[in-house]
């Protein structure tokens, strides 16, 4: 019996240490793709982060779905287009990001540690949300949606290369904060179904990337 229970519990921390808390996606989103393949990212404005932050979390959405998602992402670095408010050259919808993040909280370690996605953040932690959306432009439907939650530890020097990176883009302050976000946005970005581009659309997403 007692085997059963700690079974049991084990199996509900484990559901309950998902940081991906819900997705929601319209019907119509995957059967959408063989059209809707161009977006811009936008950080919300209502967002708990400062500029730093926003910026690094931008670049990060914009990387993860031009090279692992394939879309076409076209330049927007001033976040204009919030609600589809002012599209950027021929992109069809958004992809917009709230933010949040508490930092040095006071739960105790082993908690964060045994479920982060629940508890947190601890004294030397970060608890971060994101909610995100797609929308898509000409008709502003909201094709998916999709929020995330989860404490991490900062100071650790796994992914050293990618926090290098984001260091040497955006200054040595956002380096204990680039594998919390890195992980908790991609786990959110990898439940996007992707898009396939033809000879066509790969020429586009190679010309808008370079700046052409």
């Amino acid at each position: 019996m007692r085997s059963k229970l700690i079974l049991l519990f084990l199996i509900s921390i484990s559901f309950a240490n998902c940081a991906v808390k819900q997705i929601k996606i319209a019907p119509n989103f995957e059967s959408s793709l063989d059209r809707f393949k161009r977006l811009t990212v936008a950080i919300d404005s209502s967002s708990k982060v400062n500029q730093v932050e926003a910026s690094l979390v931008k670049s990060m959405a914009e990387q993860e779905l031009a090279h692992h998602k394939e879309f076409i992402v076209y330049p927007d670095p001033s976040s204009k287009n919030q609600n589809c408010k002012s599209p950027v050259g021929k992109s069809q919808g958004v992809l917009t990001l709230k933010l949040e993040e508490i930092l040095n909280g006071t739960t105790p370690s082993f908690l964060v540690w045994l479920s982060p996605a629940t508890f947190g953040p601890s004294s030397n932690g970060i608890k971060i949300s994101i909610q995100a959306q797609i929308q898509k432009c000409d008709t502003k439907e909201i094709l998916w949606e999709g929020n995330a939650s989860s404490s991490y530890f900062m100071g650790g020097d796994e992914e050293a290369t990618l926090r290098t990176s984001y260091e040497n883009k955006f200054g040595k302050s956002v380096g204990p904060k680039v594998l919390p976000y890195y992980d908790i946005l991609k786990s959110l970005l990898d439940k996007i179904t992707s898009p396939v581009l033809n000879e066509s659309e790969q020429d586009e997403k190679i010309e808008v990337e370079s700046g052409s």
